[in-house]
C-alpha cells in the first residue's frame, strides 16, 4: 500500500511538472506570437457587413489617390507599393470578415495613417452612394 501511495505521489508530481513546463513553453510561444502581431498595423478599419468587392474597389481607389500602386493578388488582399525616401515600400491590405488590416512591413506609421485615412474617406463616400 505504501508503495502504491509513493507511485501515485510521483505520478502526480510528474504530471504537475509537465503541466508547468508546457505552460511555460506556451508562454514563450505566446511571446513570439505577440512579436509577430507587432507587424500588423494597429489601424485596422471596421467595415461591418459590406461586400468584399466594394471594399476592394474603395481600397484601390483610395490607394491610387495617395500615390500607391495597388495590385489585387487574392480575392481578399491587395499589395500596396510606394516609393518612400527612394526605396520601394509595400504593405499587404487584407479584407477580413468585418475589418481591413494591413501589415506594417517596415513602413513609417505616418504613411500607413495617411493611407488609412484615405481608405476610410473612400469607404464613407462609397457608403453614401448606396
Amino acid at each position: 500500500m505504501k508503495r502504491m501511495v509513493s507511485i501515485a505521489a510521483a505520478s502526480v508530481a510528474t504530471l504537475m511538472l509537465m503541466s508547468g513546463c508546457s505552460l511555460k513553453s506556451g508562454d514563450s510561444e505566446m511571446g513570439a506570437h505577440v512579436q509577430e502581431d507587432a507587424t500588423i498595423c494597429k489601424t485596422a478599419i471596421y467595415i461591418g457587413h459590406r461586400s468584399s468587392e466594394s471594399v476592394i474597389e474603395a481600397i484601390k481607389k483610395a490607394g491610387h489617390e495617395e500615390g500607391w500602386r495597388m495590385t489585387e493578388f487574392k480575392s481578399n488582399a491587395i499589395m500596396a507599393e510606394k516609393i518612400i525616401d527612394g526605396v520601394m515600400r509595400s504593405t499587404t491590405i487584407i479584407v477580413a470578415k468585418e475589418h481591413i488590416m494591413c501589415s506594417k512591413d517596415n513602413l513609417p506609421q505616418s504613411e500607413l495613417e495617411v493611407l488609412r485615412t484615405a481608405i476610410v474617406k473612400e469607404l464613407q463616400h462609397d457608403k453614401t452612394k448606396h
